[in-house]
């Protein structure tokens, strides 16, 4: 048996531009909500995350770019207190929380979850995003290039639906141009595209002619069904095009709904607000597909086949993806 020094590390780096929904992407899809996660750009230093079958490891330790020494939040602290070590300096009032150069987090995510069993250690980078316009911008660009071309082993690139068409252009220093560069290093380097907040194009799609002029309930139903992924399709198509234009021929493209995947995930311990937007988003394909919505619905969140390609792409096994665990953690409104 292995121990964890001699294992082959293998990096997985969630990379997207601001408001992306990035760390609400890697809270839905792997695991525990215990990602900061805010409407505005929230991530300021790179979160190592090893997940492990051993909810005691759980802790995180905070590095520093000052003379600060090393420390270590344990498992009771992390929830409360990770948010303010992750947020951007001028965003904490406590000197403690400045100039945190990186945060290893150790939390038993129900996905890649690491054994003494495996060869393999995966690890699961949450970037900066690269391209704020403020005066963080060349750190979280320099953090996250560095991520990009010197450490993953691959990435999961996500774009936010709503803005897929002012991110398609490649530059020398924008994620398009640093995963072209990577990919040029090295053909193997494989690159999920994720398009994020899919269910936002529903309201695009209720404004197709068709769908629009229907007459009752059941007939803008019945139509919606006909139109069905109609703007999902479009997107995908985008990103299919940009992919290949820049070197992936084979793009694989994937819609998520993170915010419709962590509250399914969690349903039980919702708040009031957001467990009526679940129970609505469930209504609609009810009142669409009938006995056959189920199926639909969890197509359309999108987390089945991210989790089924990526097994098929780490070669692991069923073991690591193990049962979802929910815990008592409730949502707040923002």
């Amino acid at each position: 048996m292995k121990n964890n020094i001699d294992k082959q590390q293998y990096k997985i780096a969630v990379v997207a531009n601001m408001s992306a929904g990035k760390s609400t992407f890697i809270n839905a899809l792997f695991g525990d909500s215990i990602l900061p996660a805010y409407s505005h750009a929230t991530t300021d230093c790179p979160i190592y995350i090893y997940s492990d079958d051993n909810p005691e490891n759980d802790k995180a330790i905070v590095e520093f770019t000052d003379d600060k020494p090393t420390i270590e939040l344990a498992k009771e602290d992390v929830p409360k207190e990770i948010k303010f070590y992750a947020q951007k300096d001028d965003d904490s009032l406590d000197n403690k929380y400045k100039n945190v150069k990186r945060i290893d987090l150790h939390w038993d995510f129900h996905v890649l979850q690491n054994s003494q069993k495996y060869d393999k250690k995966f690890i699961l980078i949450d970037t900066p995003g690269p391209n704020n316009t403020d005066e963080h911008a060349f750190k979280h660009s320099d953090i996250t290039r560095n991520i990009i071309i010197n450490e993953a082993d691959m990435v999961l690139y996500l774009f936010d639906y709503g803005q897929i068409d002012a991110n398609l252009e490649s530059s020398e220093n924008n994620l398009w141009g640093l995963i072209k560069q990577r990919k040029e290093q090295d053909p193997n380097f494989e690159v999920f595209f994720v398009i994020n907040k899919i269910d936002k194009a529903f309201e695009d799609n209720k404004k197709i002619p068709n769908i629009i002029s229907s007459s009752s309930k059941d007939e803008f139903y019945t139509n919606i069904k006909k139109h069905w992924l109609y703007h999902e399709e479009i997107a995908i198509s985008k990103i299919k095009n940009s992919a290949i234009k820049y070197g992936f021929n084979s793009p694989k493209i994937f819609t998520v709904s993170s915010k419709f995947i962590e509250y399914y995930r969690n349903k039980k311990n919702l708040n009031f607000d957001h467990l009526d937007d679940i129970d609505e988003f469930m209504k609609f394909f009810k009142n669409i597909f009938g006995n056959n919505w189920d199926i639909k619905f969890h197509d359309y969140l999108g987390y089945k086949i991210i989790e089924k390609e990526l097994k098929k792409h780490l070669n692991i096994d069923e073991q690591i993806f193990k049962p979802i665990k929910r815990k008592k953690i409730k949502y707040k409104k923002k």
